[in-house]
């Protein structure tokens, strides 16, 4: 097996990644909805047809990340993997905001729990595949798994090809540099994923907003948020 291209594009306000393996490649998230145009523009510049994309990866079901998911169904035909954690949420249309970190997000993300419980939400979808942990992706040709990286969400997974690291939100790339991401329900969790995510040896990673970076950009975020929340690494 070779190792595949990967290309990432803003979809929206959140980032989709096309794991570019001939008639066996592989979408990771589909972005804000009402965005299918940017797919038919960005697939037939890699001379792609929708037919090519096997599987349809979500790293979590906010609805920035499943947006354009049930009309890709339809025109790939390809399989649909969601983590075991928010198979229901995706079924049922009802995934939970998450909670925010910091003043603002925190304010954020209380009102979007009031006011807005749906907004954050996919619309109801029935995933054809389930991961319980790990994945692989050998079946398309493509040396690299599917795993779990919760703390974002509970059922969060990341894609890994080579030391690529396909992220959702488990790291995001703010304007002002940061990489801890604004939002996630259990910041402990999360700090623990990205301390065994270095130790695995990722090198570069694309993340859930913003562009891609190596790996290190994201060591001083996890000093200080360790600090922060009195983080204890293992």
């Amino acid at each position: 097996m070779t190792s595949p291209l990967i290309f990432q594009k803003r979809i929206g306000y959140s980032n989709s990644t096309l794991i570019f393996n001939g008639e066996n490649s592989v979408l990771v998230d589909t972005g804000v909805k009402g965005n299918l145009s940017a797919f038919k523009v960005w697939f037939r510049q890699h001379n792609l047809k929708f037919s090519d994309i096997k599987l349809i990866i979500l790293t979590h079901t906010h609805y920035d990340h499943t947006g354009n998911l049930i009309e890709l169904k339809k025109l790939t035909g390809a399989k649909v993997l969601v983590h075991k954690n928010e198979f229901e949420h995706l079924k049922n249309g009802d995934t939970p905001i998450p909670k925010g970190q910091g003043k603002y997000p925190r304010f954020i993300s209380a009102l979007g729990r009031k006011f807005m419980p749906a907004f954050a939400s996919p619309k109801p979808f029935v995933a054809d595949w389930v991961n319980e942990n790990e994945f692989m992706l050998n079946t398309f040709g493509i040396e690299g798994k599917i795993f779990t990286t919760p703390g974002h969400s509970a059922g969060s997974q990341s894609v890994l090809v080579d030391d690529i690291l396909i992220s959702g939100d488990t790291f995001v790339n703010m304007r002002n540099g940061q990489i801890f991401p604004p939002f996630a329900d259990d910041p402990q969790i999360l700090l623990k994923t990205w301390q065994q995510l270095f130790d695995m040896g990722v090198k570069v990673v694309y993340p859930g907003h913003g562009k891609k970076f190596k790996i290190e950009k994201a060591f001083p975020d996890f000093e200080k948020w360790s600090k922060k929340l009195k983080y204890k690494t293992i």
